[in-house]
């Protein structure tokens, strides 16, 4: 997988949230809701879409709660991405460092890094890194260049340049 203007300077953050959830059995604890219908088809979708494009991810960090979980084995399975999937249990309602964290811990030859994850966490982690608003509503994927040399320097660095480059909604 090679992609053009990846190199030693140059990484490619993608950010998902996870698919519709279902409200239909109220009693459950919100890190324990599955996706409903439209959720699944989402996630198809976008997996397909990733496969279509050639964005396959490297790295994928997934929070723990289920809705998001499926969602990223859907995402996986249609994109035909076969390497490792972290479970992060930090993502689900830790605030917007947790996700910084499982960034800066991201090998140096893993240029592609998969997050799936929750809002308004990740709508905050854009805005964070790209100086720009923007709303993600369910299975909205957001790829953001990012033009430094090792996903560490995302603590570390914090005058490195990064821009959206892409928004998917299924």
């Amino acid at each position: 997988m090679h992609v053009k203007g990846v190199g030693q300077n140059y990484r490619v953050l993608l950010l998902l949230r996870h698919a519709k959830s279902s409200w239909k059995n109220k009693e459950l604890d919100d890190h324990d809701r599955p996706l409903n219908k439209r959720g699944k088809r989402d996630a198809i979708k976008m997996g397909k879409y990733l496969k279509k494009i050639n964005m396959i991810p490297n790295a994928i960090v997934t929070s723990s709660a289920l809705r998001t979980v499926e969602t990223t084995s859907l995402v996986c399975r249609h994109c035909d991405y076969d390497g490792p999937v972290e479970v992060n249990f930090t993502f689900h309602k830790s605030g917007v460092y947790s996700y910084i964290r499982a960034i800066s811990q991201t090998p140096v030859d893993r240029t592609r890094l998969f997050l799936i994850g929750h809002n308004p966490e990740l709508e905050e982690l854009v805005e964070m890194l790209t100086h720009s608003s923007l709303k993600m509503s369910t299975c909205t994927l957001v790829q953001i260049n990012m033009y430094i040399p090792n996903w560490s320097n995302i603590i570390s660095q914090n005058d490195f340049r990064s821009e959206i480059m892409n928004i998917w909604k299924p």
